[in-house]
């Protein structure tokens, strides 16, 4: 474990985990497993769950093997000096990236359904600012605040079941299984995009207060958190709207209060919008962290780390926001989360067991 005074509990990442992890994504999440995996979509998410987990197990192998160090100190010592950094280069490009597509969707979201009038640079300034200050302080005081900004989750989760008592068609899901198996699995190739944030693991797990014990128990309570309410927006979505509706409406969730009125609350799905800033900023804080942490590595510049990527953030938040380049640079996130979330974790899980056995003499 590093450095106490950066040290975090295992609730702490728990609350962590589920902060990165539950973002933007979710208010498109039914309208894109809907467009491969239909009615069968909440399937899809499910499934997306269990490919999280298997993936958290190898995380954890890897880790174990190195408790006392990050991702990018792992590439090096697995694959060398000048490979390993050109990896952490990639890796680093990776958080910028993902962290600058977060910030352009939920200027675009915010832009269009309940700022209008305001120009996209104040609200990317006040994202951003408000971002670096969180970030530029250490990792306990940024887990204190994702486990604060939980309590908003929960009132999220009560504002939707409200929408239960909504008209619901269950004909719009049935025969259950009626997509077929591979259109599933491409449901839930979207499904894990939108559940992304789980690698930041990667990079906590040396910081964790006992790390070599219940981490598994902690990061699975997190993934069936957020598994189990992706699922149940998602089906809520599935079961109100008919597959024509849900092709047409980029953020469903939003719609999905439209219909609730009541005598002093008019726009539920405004009030559901003003919360959600919470969980999508704590997403880019996240990756501005890790993006820091990439770039500064165990030195003392990490500060200024964090102010370099803010401006970093800032300036590509001036990207067009257009829904043909939106969906370009989901494609891009969607390449590039392959290469770091599943490929390099499993390569250096191999790599570092090949190193063992030849340690131990199992190679001539």
């Amino acid at each position: 474990m590093m450095g106490s005074q950066i040290s975090i509990t295992k609730f702490q990442l728990l609350m962590v985990l589920i902060q990165t992890q539950i973002g933007i994504g979710l208010l498109s999440l039914p309208n894109v497993v809907q467009e491969s995996a239909r009615g069968d979509g909440w399937i899809s998410i499910l499934f997306a769950g269990v490919v999280i987990q298997f993936l958290l197990i190898i995380y954890l192998k890897l880790l174990k093997k190195f408790p006392n160090d990050m991702l990018t100190d792992i590439t090096k010592k697995l694959l060398g000096k000048h490979l390993g950094t050109i990896v952490n280069t990639i890796i680093y490009f990776y958080f910028i990236f993902t962290g600058s597509t977060l910030t352009i969707l939920m200027i675009k979201i915010l832009n269009e359904q309940l700022l209008p009038l305001t120009p996209g640079w104040v609200v990317s300034f006040l994202i951003i600012a408000s971002c670096v200050y969180l970030t530029v302080s250490n990792l306990r005081v940024i887990a204190r605040f994702f486990v604060l900004a939980t309590f908003w989750i929960l009132v999220l989760i009560c504002i939707t079941v409200l929408s239960i008592w909504l008209p619901k068609e269950i004909q719009f899901i049935l025969p259950v299984g009626s997509a077929g198996g591979k259109n599933i699995l491409l449901g839930s190739n979207n499904a894990l995009l939108a559940m992304l944030g789980f690698e930041a693991l990667l990079f906590l797990f040396p910081f964790v207060i006992g790390n070599t014990k219940g981490m598994l128990k902690t990061v699975s309570y997190a993934n069936l958190f957020v598994t189990s309410f992706y699922t149940f927006i998602t089906f809520l979505c599935l079961v109100t709207f008919s597959p024509e509706q849900l092709h047409q409406i980029r953020e469903p969730v939003l719609f999905l209060f439209r219909g609730l009125t009541y005598r002093m609350v008019d726009r539920l799905d405004l009030i559901f919008l003003s919360i959600w800033i919470i969980p999508m900023t704590t997403s880019i804080i996240m990756y501005l962290f890790l993006a820091s942490k990439c770039l500064a590595g165990k030195k003392k510049s990490y500060k200024n780390a964090v102010i370099i990527n803010g401006i970093i953030l800032f300036c590509l938040s001036f990207i067009p926001n257009t829904d043909k380049i939106t969906d370009t640079l989901t494609q891009y996130v969607s390449f590039l989360s392959y290469t770091i979330v599943i490929f390099l974790p499993c390569l250096l899980l191999l790599l570092s067991r090949l190193v063992k056995k030849r340690r131990s003499g199992g190679f001539v």
